[in-house]
């Protein structure tokens, strides 16, 4: 028999309302070292969790007096979610047991192996779920370092980019003195350089966001209409440098939808401003919006120079840019299409890109938001 020292002065609860498997449960434990209290509910598990027990493990039987055992597991994660849970269950509970995986158990053991005196079997399958629970809790705790991390490092970077920006500002607006044409051009250079880094600290802010998973929306009456019409006002001046013509599609009526109208706009801005980079001089690019069966549907389409089709599935990987010597000049995060992409699907859309891969027919990316997103909404209907 191995030597399970790893069980020692480790603090465990049982839960079955039976009697015998809780006896059996406490001898093995505390045989090897473990300190073990007894539930025979769920709601007397429950009390001693709320009680500050600060267990290391819970053994929880599916089929109690009072509650249904994935009941009480859900109850447990709503507050707790690093204390490792192992389901018990009996003869046909193995559908159950299986589903409270995916609810946050860290394993199951049937209740059948408990009295065949395989110790070693059973203190391995408790400490595979131990170890599974840590493993989850420090993949976790990584993640919320990056975030702050990378939160840190841009805030620490946004600030003075932003005071820069500021100078250059005032300087252009010539409050500081007067400037000669000269100095003019240099510090629009500087400016607009101070604007690219600006954008790409956001991009990479917004990223380490969203590769955290804590991409939140705030959802409100949002018009539609209102933020195409922003997004493409914003972007005609970089459209003007290029003479692109930027032309506006949109209903007469106002398109209302619960949506998150800054993080919308972000998308808007960004596939436009993609379309201005791609786009030859003299091009054009249509932003449309249209109301589909209980979606809004906005489609930016451009002249530019179109994106091989074996390529598309490339645009909404992080840092995917399409190669070629047409596009080597052009820079950006490669991050812009990954965030439009997610923020598209957190409000329970998609975005999708087409291309012939054709300089002059450009592409058109796609965009689906639900107007008013029940619980559960159901995917958008696919493109072609």
């Amino acid at each position: 028999m191995s030597d399970w020292t790893s069980f020692q002065e480790k603090r465990v609860l049982t839960v079955d309302d039976s009697r015998a498997v809780r006896v059996y449960l406490q001898d093995i434990l505390s045989r090897h070292g473990a300190s073990v209290r007894e539930a025979g509910s769920g709601g007397e598990a429950l009390a001693l969790m709320d009680g500050g027990g600060g267990f290391d493990l819970v053994l929880l039987d599916l089929n109690l007096p009072d509650a249904d055992g994935i009941e009480v597991l859900e109850r447990i994660r709503a507050t707790d979610d690093i204390v490792p849970v192992v389901m018990i269950t009996g003869a046909g509970g193995i559908q159950s047991a299986t589903r409270a995986l995916s609810q946050g158990a860290d394993g199951y053991i049937e209740k059948q192996h408990l009295t065949e005196g395989d110790d070693d079997s059973f203190l391995r399958a408790l400490q595979q779920a131990v170890d599974h629970r840590a493993g989850l809790v420090a993949q976790r705790q990584l993640q919320e370092t990056k975030a702050e991390f990378y939160s840190m490092v841009t805030h620490d970077l946004r600030n003075p980019a932003g005071s820069v920006s500021g100078v250059l500002k005032l300087l252009l607006s010539g409050k500081a003195g007067p400037l000669t044409p000269k100095q003019e051009q240099l510090l629009n250079i500087a400016r607009s350089s101070a604007d690219k880094l600006a954008a790409l600290i956001d991009d990479y802010l917004d990223y380490a966001t969203i590769d955290a998973g804590y991409l939140r929306l705030e959802r409100r009456e949002v018009e539609l209409r209102a933020l195409a019409e922003h997004a493409a006002n914003q972007n005609g001046p970089q459209a003007g440098l290029k003479q692109i013509t930027i032309r506006l599609d949109v209903p007469r009526q106002p398109v209302r939808a619960h949506a998150d109208a800054e993080r919308l706009g972000q998308v808007l801005d960004n596939l436009l401003s993609n379309a201005v980079k791609y786009t030859a001089e003299g091009g054009w690019i249509t932003l449309s919006l249209e109301v589909e069966e209980g979606w809004a549907v906005f489609r930016i389409k451009d002249t530019g120079m179109g994106i091989p089709p074996d390529q598309l599935p490339r645009l909404f990987l992080p840092f995917g840019r399409v190669p070629g010597e047409s596009t080597r000049g052009i820079r950006g995060t490669g991050l812009g299409l990954v965030i439009v992409k997610e923020i598209a699907e957190a409000h329970g859309g998609s975005v999708v890109a087409e291309s012939e891969g054709v300089a002059g027919r450009g592409t058109t990316f796609t965009v689906r938001i639900p107007l008013d997103p029940p619980e559960g909404a159901a995917a958008p209907p696919r493109e072609g």
